[in-house]
């Protein structure tokens, strides 16, 4: 009854640490889902700010064009060229950073799934090893018992054998 007692004692501490395990792995993914959100909440943010700031700028510059002459619509011509060039390399740096984000955030995701299998092997192990552990006591037991048997046997009929 002792041995059952310290078994299910035994058992219900590791499913405690699985479960704990199983909460920081939740914990850690939500963590990582929270953060890469809020990546994509910044970059379309400031997307939104730059395609603002466009608009506004290629508005000025129609307006601007209608009003002035040639000589000052071609300056305004080369300022747009020149800032729709600066755009696309703020644009393009944005996806580059978008994108090493999002590697990053896969690296994370990609370690954090690297320990929850290790956690998950640790388990199994330990699962095995409680197995042999109980195996390894129930022969103990078992032998015990025969030597007992045995041993009572012999105390009981040893005495009472026929002598010839």
């Amino acid at each position: 009854m002792a041995l059952k007692d310290i078994w299910a004692k035994e058992r219900s501490q590791r499913l405690t640490e699985i479960a704990e395990r199983k909460l920081e792995v939740a914990q850690h993914r939500q963590q990582t889902q929270a953060e890469l959100r809020a990546v994509r909440q910044d970059i379309n943010r400031e997307a939104q700010v730059l395609h603002t700031m466009l608009d506004k700028f290629v508005i000025n510059l129609y307006e601007t064009g209608l009003a002035e002459k040639q000589q000052r619509q071609l300056e305004n011509a080369e300022r747009h060229k020149q800032v729709r060039t600066i755009l696309e390399e703020y644009v393009e740096a944005l996806r580059l950073y978008e994108q090493q984000a999002r590697q990053k955030r896969l690296e994370e995701i990609a370690s954090r799934k690297q320990e929850v299998l290790a956690l998950k092997l640790e388990v199994l192990q330990l699962q095995e090893k409680f197995s042999s552990d109980r195996e390894l006591m129930s022969q103990e037991l078992t032998e015990k018992l025969q030597t007992f048997r045995t041993n009572l046997h012999d105390y009981v009929w040893g005495s009472q054998e026929v002598k010839e």
